[in-house]
């Protein structure tokens, strides 16, 4: 039983979870569900769409396993599964204590347990699967295939090329020495000096030293693939089993084995020579199927479960163990069934959902995904297009993004690794910088870096409140929403949910709204709960700031811990200021300096939008909660909105330093910004500068209607500037 919100058993069908024993939902349940929170909430949904992959369970894909990487009809994969089960069995091994006197017991703990791995694969594990054989030519029978040839009378000698050299030519059922070498080729390298058997059998011996020497460099660059497969191998078991942010799973059991299985095996147990019997069967090969997942810094644009890649030999992948990567060919006609199936999944997706989310989008065909997105735009044609899209370059980025039509790209905050990264992070997609030039209307088209979603978490991402701390939730949620561009979260971040909610395993709910909660309540959230009040209020700025024209965005790195974005109206020319000091690391056990740099910001603050301080309050400490996806109850947000800057309890007005006759920059001190606080200012130009931009913006409206908000008219300005620039 498959239960990962990502691995599908049956795309067309919906949850059966989410029904009642009186009551079976449908599709139409859900549209009728979605069409209220539109109408009702002015909220409209988007879901997400999975094309690279189905359930290791699903029936449709055992019904048409062509569907599926198999090894009939991808038998490159065919060495990759002879070392798969090996790894199965050596795990299992472990798992029944066999190793336990060579150094390797089920519980691996330490360094000396990895060598022991490390030792066993080479000495035991590779010497009896000679993987190279895949690979490799049958010398005897080829050097007595190319006797007859030599001896053969009458024989017709085809030309071949003088620049060809003698290789193996792969064998493209992948047989163990099935390989071959071109004849022709090899009679044209190797040629006796008469016909006697004495020459004869020279010439054979140069071929056969050749084709030895072949074989050997076949050998070793298998060789190589082993290396390669034991250091990612024991890197696997290193993080699941050893590392301190790892699952630390425990000991090796069946159920978790030593390494997770790249393929399926729908059949009992068996020996390993009985096995490797049934990759020549088609009719059991066929339910051999390659599991999907990742691999880290691929080339998204090649497919690395295609022939030429040895992604699964040289156990590359990151595997998710409970899905099948399925195989759509170049063209609908290459699978029927699979190109149908998802797009009749696509059109129920795209019928009910105003939106999608591409998953795994960098691994997703890009013809697949270009047909799959035609027929969902077919029914919903302004269909909001985000993907999960990780490439490692903007250039490929762009790639995606032109040819699918991608409105957002997935961001993610928690890729920072400090506040300055952040920072970094919003100033790169956050808007244009304070001071751009005004655009004209039309003007040539220019490369662009991609329109964000810029996330503070996603559901694959580490517990911030591990990962950081508890106190960062509030400053790095303020940062990233103060970025013009399109912002979003995971559920379980306001809550301050201290571990990462796992999509495959986890059977709790999640809390619910009730106002009048005690903080002690684990099934239950509100206002009260982790940072719940300041996102909303950090919400409805976000909001204002997008619909109101704050497009520029400058971001000032303060001190080690101290972020200032500042989003800019070149319109009204008002701004909004927030800065947040943020906590990375716990408070409570690092060092945070009491001396907090003064700011100075120029203009004239209006108000004091939000202050809010991350506070612990006296409440029980978290405990996981047996029903419900509970946070930590002891941590809560201190919050004030709207007031004006001598209410503010974070910082004080020093004084107004004048810069000149018509200018002035307030100074501020920041009398309690302890980590975890944030204050946000709005502020507006000094009346002396707002009356000469609004003068400005007047004259400029020869040029530009765009000017005329904030326009002044001004009777007694210089004549020459009353003539037309046309005339």
């Amino acid at each position: 039983m498959v239960h990962s919100c990502y691995s599908l058993s049956d795309q067309l069908e919906l949850n059966p979870d989410f029904s009642r024993p009186n009551k079976k939902y449908t599709w139409n349940d859900v549209g009728q569900l979605v069409e209220k929170l539109k109408k009702e909430w002015n909220i409209l949904c988007i879901t997400d769409v999975v094309y690279n992959h189905t359930a290791a369970n699903s029936k449709w894909i055992q019904e048409h396993p062509e569907s599926a990487y198999n090894l009939v009809n991808s038998p490159h994969l065919k060495p990759a599964w002879v070392l798969d089960r090996a790894l199965w069995h050596f795990s299992c091994d472990v798992a029944d204590g066999r190793y336990r006197e060579r150094g390797i017991p089920a519980l691996i703990e330490n360094d000396q347990h990895m060598n022991c791995i490390r030792k066993i694969m080479w000495e035991d594990i590779f010497p009896k699967l000679h993987l190279w054989e895949f690979f490799q030519v049958d010398v005897h029978k080829s050097v007595e295939q190319f006797r007859r040839l030599l001896t053969q009378e009458n024989r017709q000698v085809t030309k071949s090329d003088p620049q060809k050299h003698l290789e193996i030519i792969q064998d493209p059922e992948y047989r163990r020495l099935g390989c071959t070498v071109d004849m022709n080729v090899a009679l044209a390298t190797f040629i006796p000096h008469n016909h006697g058997p004495a020459a004869v059998e020279e010439c054979c011996n140069w071929f056969c030293k050749r084709i030895e020497e072949l074989n050997s460099e076949k050998h070793q660059l298998v060789n190589c693939h082993q290396e390669q497969a034991v250091n990612c191998l024991l890197g696997n078991v290193f993080y699941e089993r050893l590392a301190g942010h790892g699952p630390k799973l425990g000991p090796v059991t069946r159920k978790h084995p030593l390494v997770t299985r790249y393929f399926t095996f729908p059949f009992e147990e068996m020996a390993s020579s009985t096995e490797e019997a049934m990759i020549h069967l088609p009719n059991k090969a066929c339910f051999l199927m390659a599991h999907n997942g990742w691999v880290m810094g691929d080339d998204p644009l090649r497919n690395f479960a295609e022939p030429g890649s040895n992604v699964y030999l040289r156990r590359e992948l990151i595997c998710w163990g409970d899905s099948v990567k399925l195989r759509y060919g170049n063209k609908p006609e290459d699978c029927p069934y699979l190109w149908a199936h998802m797009k009749k999944y696509t059109e129920i997706t795209a019928t009910y959902f105003q939106g999608v989310r591409l998953d795994n989008c960098h691994s997703t065909p890009l013809h697949v995904a270009e047909y799959m997105l035609d027929a969902a735009r077919k029914l919903q044609p302004n269909l909001y297009v985000v993907a999960e899209l990780f490439t490692g370059s903007e250039e490929l980025d762009n790639i995606f993004v032109t040819r699918l039509g991608i409105s957002s790209l997935i961001r993610e905050a928690m890729s920072a690794c400090d506040s300055h990264e952040e920072g970094r992070l919003v100033y790169r997609y956050g808007g244009e910088p304070v001071g751009s030039f005004v655009q004209p209307c039309l003007r040539p088209l220019m490369p662009a870096i991609a329109h964000a979603l810029f996330m503070d978490i996603t559901h694959d991402n580490e517990c911030p409140v591990v990962h950081r701390s508890a106190y960062d939730a509030l400053p790095s949620t303020t940062i990233i929403s103060m970025a013009c561009c399109a912002s979003g979260s995971t559920r379980g971040y306001d809550e301050l949910v201290p571990h990462q909610i796992s999509v495959v395993s986890e059977e709790r709910f999640y809390t619910k709204w009730n106002p009048g909660a005690s903080p002690s309540n684990t099934g239950d959230v509100n206002f009260q709960s982790g940072i719940i009040a300041a996102r909303c209020a950090i919400n409805k700025l976000h909001q204002e700031l997008g619909a109101k024209g704050f497009i520029q965005v400058y971001v000032d790195q303060v001190d080690e811990d101290i972020v200032a974005v500042t989003r800019h109206s070149p319109s009204i020319h008002q701004s909004v200021v927030a800065v947040s000091r943020t906590a990375f690391r716990n408070p409570k056990t690092a060092f945070y300096s009491k001396e907090v740099p003064q700011m100075c910001i120029p203009g004239k603050i209006e108000e004091v939008v939000l202050e809010a301080r991350t506070i612990e309050r006296n409440t029980n400490p978290y405990r996981k909660d047996e029903n419900s996806i509970n946070g930590m109850p002891n941590i809560t947000v201190e919050i004030r909105e709207h007031i004006q800057l001598h209410e503010s309890k974070i910082v004080k007005q020093v004084g107004i330093a004048t810069k000149g006759p018509n200018e002035y920059i307030q100074e501020i001190e920041f009398e309690n910004l302890s980590p975890g606080s944030v204050i946000i200012f709005r502020v507006s130009l000094d009346p002396h500068a707002q009356v000469a931009v609004g003068i400005l913006r007047n004259h400029l409206t020869q040029f530009s209607p765009h000017f005329k908000s904030g326009s002044l008219a001004v009777d007694n300005s210089d004549p020459i500037l009353k003539i037309p620039f046309a005339s």
